[in-house]
């Protein structure tokens, strides 16, 4: 009787695992739904031409899950605000450790193409409410 119980309770117990399992891959597929179709407006050719835009940069050395993974998360980062618009999948998704590693120089080139920095050489934010408010008076 008492191994038929202890049998019961190993199978409960592994079946529960199981479905833990299953569930947060499920969460993690619809973040990755909902953020490609942020991400990614126009379409599928949009996501084809920058995968494989970053493929042809890290000349080949990734698959395209993990650069998508890379791109996904890098990228989503920068346009969520974990704070306020996102909801708990898409926050867990993105804090978690991106597939693979960029090296030097092609994070350099990744951060200047995608992630569309400011100028460097642009107004002083000072300078320009300085003229509003002389404007003003």
């Amino acid at each position: 009787m008492f191994l038929e119980l202890l049998l019961i309770l190993c199978v409960f117990i592994a079946i529960f695992f199981i479905a833990r399992n299953f569930y947060f891959r499920w969460l993690e597929n619809e973040a990755i739904v909902r953020l490609i179709k942020i991400l990614f407006p126009s379409g599928d050719e949009q996501m084809e031409n920058t995968i494989n835009d970053i493929d042809e940069m890290t000349h080949g050395r990734f698959t395209r899950d993990e650069i998508l993974d890379y791109y996904l998360k890098i990228k989503g980062l920068q346009i969520t605000d974990l704070h306020s618009n996102a909801d708990s999948s898409i926050r867990s998704y993105l804090m978690k450790q991106t597939k693979v590693r960029l090296t030097y120089f092609e994070l350099v080139k990744f951060y200047e193409i995608y992630l569309n920095y400011p100028q460097a050489i642009g107004e002083s934010i000072l300078n320009t409410n300085k003229i509003r408010l002389e404007k003003s008076l």
